[in-house]
């Protein structure tokens, strides 16, 4: 019997990689996004089926979901579509600020509301959330696009309780940086260029590059798959790292010590 996957955002990165991944893996996969035009080689693979799904269309989001429910009995649901936004907070646009929660924050819990009464009822399933290394970290210039992310890691987290009873995996897949074409329409620096290098070179942990969605795929077919009681996947080596840090000090040493880390000597 051929297993199915949902994923949202599957135009690009980590989204594009686990298409990809999955269906390689004998997976029929269900990929969504905004734009089916750029679906490109996905098109091409055996067993995708490429559908329209605009997080900010809640119309779409129900038709979408019913039509995919009603003809395939879909064992992972795997919300990964959103975008970022950088800049001091006082300098980020009220309706920029509206559209990035309208996406990412209540475009996923409309999409998971959907797919919960089907895991339900067939006892089992796995739901996964792209949230960020920045949801679990406050990072400067991350005001509104981490809580956006805290706001999904508290879905996952409170979901966890109400699906365990009925078999239901609930997990947040936790990239750090990522190389890919991730979008983040406003980056604004204003002020913050040294704290801003200081950061990325924190967040490079003395790599090159930041590592690409290759590693993310793996890390959500291992999600799917491991069995494991388990709600908080990092999804690549550096984010396990700096996660693994993070959750070793508790939040007061932290702040100091990241304070100090990309502050220190910068005179503002």
């Amino acid at each position: 019997m051929m297993k199915t996957i949902f994923i949202t955002g599957a135009s690009s990165g980590i989204g594009r990689e686990t298409t990809k991944y999955f269906a390689n893996h004998g997976w029929r996969v269900i990929a969504t996004m905004r734009n089916p035009q750029k679906a490109g080689e996905l098109a091409d693979l055996p067993d995708v089926v490429i559908m329209p799904l605009d997080l900010m269309n809640p119309e779409q989001i129900r038709e979408t979901s019913q039509k995919v429910l009603a003809e395939y009995d879909v064992d992972v649901l795997f919300n990964n579509a959103g975008y970022g936004m950088m800049g001091p907070f006082e300098k980020l646009p009220e309706s920029e600020i509206r559209k990035l929660f309208d996406t990412d924050v209540i475009g996923t819990m409309l999409v998971t509301q959907q797919f919960i009464p089907h895991f339900k009822a067939r006892k089992g399933g796995v739901i996964l959330t792209t949230t960020s290394l920045a949801g679990i970290i406050a990072l400067p210039r991350d005001g509104a696009y981490g809580a956006a992310k805290r706001a999904q890691q508290g879905m996952v987290e409170s979901l966890y309780y109400e699906l365990k009873p009925f078999g239901v995996k609930m997990a947040a897949m936790i990239p750090g940086g990522t190389n890919t074409n991730f979008q983040t329409p406003i980056n604004i620096l204003d002020g913050y260029e040294e704290p801003a290098a200081r950061q990325r070179e924190y967040l490079l942990d003395g790599n090159a590059a930041f590592p690409g969605p290759e590693e993310a795929a793996v890390a959500v077919w291992t999600a799917v798959n491991d069995g494991k009681d388990q709600i908080n996947y990092p999804t690549d080596s550096v984010c396990q790292k700096l996660y693994g840090q993070y959750q070793s000090m508790n939040v007061e040493d932290f702040k100091t010590y990241f304070y100090d880390r990309i502050f220190g000597g910068v005179a503002q």
